[in-house]
């Protein structure tokens, strides 16, 4: 995983040098990666603790195991750094490396738990959930005390290649998914999402998602383009109306992390649960306690 690296940057990286070299107080190795580390906090990172990892064994280095708290992904990061004996050099990454023949492997040396993710307050989504209905957009599918939102966009591939499934996962996962409409490409998105309702008011949800996965039979281009021509029957008025829903759901949504589609939702129970920005399996969400 290259948490660390990726969002560094060179940047970053001359400026926690910039620190690091600065007085005597900040001349240990703890004080060396927290002057690295510093810069993450721009992003809502918090470095939480510093570790001596004994039982990491890497010639010429001490091993360090930083624990930092991504507040935005609500998620806990544990990575390795490594300090030259000296003193002088500085590692956010080392492979373990093996042959085989020809052939070289490169193994990155970490915790076996790189990444834990956080319960946080999920409450907000029964507001969601009171709008839905409340606008009279049928959104469930499945029965179950188990329940699972998705963040979905017309526009979005990853979702339509979903559509077809959302029964099956459903079924063979014993959840009930509430599907949560996000417009995050404007205009385009929402007109889709008046057909999704158009359909949805006749078919249900299940069937309305089967209806739109079958107008590209698969192909999302085909689709796209059959969904922009589509003929809307909803009145004036009743578009403008859900326009307007589909605005508010959109702050509430962004207000509370969520901003690219898919995102999935779990609720174990209570008003705390899990967010994943991007899909996740569901069979692996609903492990989660």
């Amino acid at each position: 995983m290259r948490f660390l690296a990726l969002i560094f940057g060179l940047t970053f990286l001359l400026t926690a040098y910039s620190q690091a070299s600065q007085g005597s107080s900040l001349s240990s190795e703890e004080a060396t990666i927290r002057a690295v580390l510093s810069p993450l906090s721009v992003r809502g990172i918090e470095l939480k603790e510093i570790r001596p990892v004994e039982e990491i064994k890497v010639p010429g280095f001490k091993v360090f195991e930083v624990t930092l708290l991504d507040k935005a992904n609500s998620r806990e990061v544990k990575r390795y750094v490594f300090i030259s004996s000296d003193g002088r050099y500085l590692a956010l990454e080392l492979f373990e490396v093996n042959r085989e023949g020809k052939r070289v492997y490169l193994k990155p040396v970490g915790p076996k738990e790189p990444v834990r993710k956080l319960k946080v307050d999920i409450s907000w989504v029964k507001e969601i959930d009171r709008k839905l209905t409340a606008a009279k957009i049928p959104h469930v599918i499945g029965s179950s005390s188990k329940k699972i939102y998705i963040v979905w966009d017309s526009m979005c591939p990853f979702c339509y290649r979903h559509f077809k499934d959302l029964a099956r996962i459903a079924k063979e996962n014993r959840v009930e998914i509430h599907m949560l409409p996000f417009p995050i490409h404007g205009e385009a998105s929402i007109k889709g999402l008046l057909f999704y309702v158009q359909v949805a008011r006749e078919k249900g949800a299940q069937g309305a998602f089967r209806e739109l996965y079958q107008l590209g039979n698969g192909d999302f281009r085909s689709y796209v383009k059959k969904l922009e021509a589509s003929n809307l029957k909803l009145s004036e008025e009743e578009q403008e109306k859900l326009k307007k829903t589909f605005r508010e759901l959109q702050e509430i949504l962004v207000k509370n992390g969520v901003h690219a589609t898919p995102s999935i939702i779990y609720a174990p129970g209570g008003n705390k649960g899990y967010v994943f920005v991007g899909f996740k399996p569901i069979e692996e969400v609903i492990k989660l306690k």
